[in-house]
């Protein structure tokens, strides 16, 4: 009983991880949800987890873009 007990309680553990991990958003993530309207307070829900430093360049990519500097993909 014990062992069946584990096992079920490992491999929970373990889809819970598993799943935990695939909620967080990326840089990616971020990138593709920054707007016009986003500013350093303003941040899209998928920058929340992004830090500070990340973001900032972050945006700046997307004003250079918008400006014509760099180019699009």
């Amino acid at each position: 009983m014990r062992t069946r007990t584990t096992a079920a309680a490992l491999i929970t553990a373990s889809l819970l991880a598993l799943t935990a991990c695939s909620n967080e958003y990326t840089a990616d993530d971020c990138a593709a949800a920054i707007t016009d309207t986003s500013t350093k307070t303003n941040r899209p829900i998928e920058c929340q987890d992004i830090s500070d430093e990340d973001y900032e360049t972050l945006i700046l990519g997307h004003i250079l873009k918008n400006d014509g500097i760099l180019p699009t993909e």
